[in-house]
């Protein structure tokens, strides 16, 4: 596939050095894609880039609004027939993204699962790991996707999937819009896939996880389901 009909979208906050190398990355190993960075950084405070669309919206909306606005800018350029969403502090590698074109036919989305028999995690604090573990077993059960991962954010949309995603009533902005994304697709008949992928934790800058995200996120996943 030719990859100027690929987009790549990224949500950011405070990741300026993260992003010159994600960025360069990501020009390695589709050279032509349309990136579209979605930053809400106060005073834009990731940067600016050659080449790359900015968003910047100067303050936090949620990684669930920013992947949303992110594609609606995607979705503007009538060749994008596929969005990548990927999250600003390389935990996720450009090098997989083979993975998900892969199977690009045979799914709406595909998710880039961290627990796969065959992913790999890398230095991930242990209290980490146990948290999304929990988390991920329990949406499984309230949610019933029948998913390994309903929270990492590297994900390949259609450009069909992300149209319907663009019209639909989200109700979560934040981290949890990550399962409500993947609950509304699955029960509007579209086929969603997981591949495995190598997962890091951040090198540079400190994570945008807190207890009040959690939170919210817990409160979200309880509305996923009553507010369907």
């Amino acid at each position: 596939m030719n990859n100027s009909g690929i987009a790549v979208i990224i949500p950011a906050y405070n990741e300026q050095k993260n992003l010159r190398i994600l960025l360069k990355d990501i020009g390695l190993y589709l050279p032509n894609a349309l990136v579209v960075v979605v930053d809400e950084s106060p005073q834009g405070g990731s940067g600016t880039f050659p080449g790359v669309i900015l968003i910047a919206r100067g303050h936090k909306m949620g990684r669930g609004s920013a992947v949303i606005r992110g594609l609606k800018e995607a979705l503007k350029h009538k060749e994008i027939q596929y969005c990548f969403e990927m999250d600003a502090d390389l935990a996720h590698s450009p090098a997989e993204f083979d993975r998900f074109l892969a199977v690009r036919h045979e799914a709406d989305m595909v998710i880039g699962s961290r627990y796969l028999k065959q992913s790999h995690i890398v230095k991930w604090p242990l209290r980490r790991l146990i948290q999304s573990r929990v988390i991920n077993a329990a949406l499984n059960i309230w949610l019933g996707l029948h998913l390994t991962d309903y929270t990492n954010g590297f994900r390949l949309y259609s450009r069909k999937a992300a149209e319907f995603l663009l019209g639909a009533r989200l109700h979560e902005t934040g981290f949890i819009a990550l399962s409500e994304i993947a609950y509304k697709l699955k029960r509007n008949g579209f086929r969603i896939a997981e591949v495995p992928i190598s997962f890091q934790d951040r090198k540079h800058g400190a994570s945008n996880a807190n207890f009040k995200e959690l939170l919210r996120s817990l409160m979200g996943a309880i509305r996923i389901r009553m507010l369907q």
